[in-house]
């Protein structure tokens, strides 16, 4: 199976990168193919709501000039997506909330009978790594994605949520087994 992985928070080696490194290695270790995106490292604007997209029959269409098209030509080609997002003000960092908000060019026809998706479904997951708790203060995110999965035709494995992630050399011991069960509901396997 051909996994990308998108990490939509701007550091590298922060909490976000090390849980998902550690999903990462359970999807190698069961021999999937895995190709992460930085989005930390790359341009992705918001949508500028011209709907050039919906011009193109066959392909997400996007006509911005930044990384964007790449990443969606990724995900449309891929069997499984993998988001992972640090916690921001209860919802997405804002590098993968503009990746999201252009996700639009991956839908033709929403409420209409013709809806379909370019990635309609493909296994997905979020991963997030927060400093608190989980209640008070990750559930926006989780109902966030879930619409977002619904809307894009994905199918969603769960929004995976790792708490009292405030240093990354101290996270807890149960995330690297969270991290696994996460890896294994992506890709389907016991």
């Amino acid at each position: 199976m051909r996994v990308v992985t998108i990490l939509g928070g701007p550091r590298v080696d922060g909490n976000t990168d090390r849980i998902l490194d550690w999903t990462e290695r359970a999807l190698r270790d069961w021999s999937h193919d895995v190709e992460r995106i930085n989005l930390g490292s790359l341009r992705v604007g918001g949508c500028k709501s011209c709907f050039a997209c919906a011009e193109s029959a066959d392909e997400p269409g996007c006509i911005l000039s930044d990384d964007g098209p790449d990443i969606f030509r990724k995900m449309t080609a891929s069997d499984a997506v993998l988001f992972a997002t640090p916690l921001y003000m209860w919802g997405f960092a804002s590098q993968l909330k503009a990746l999201l908000d252009r996700s639009i060019c991956l839908v033709r026809g929403y409420g209409a009978p013709e809806y379909r998706s370019f990635v309609d479904g493909k296994p997905t997951a979020l991963l997030v790594s927060c400093a608190g708790p989980i209640e008070g203060n990750a559930e926006l995110i989780q109902q966030s994605f879930s619409r977002y999965a619904d809307y894009t035709k994905l199918d969603s494995v769960g929004a995976f949520v790792f708490p009292h992630c405030t240093d990354v050399n101290m996270l807890p011991n149960t995330h690297g087994a969270q991290a696994r069960t996460l890896a294994a509901a992506l890709v389907g396997r016991d």
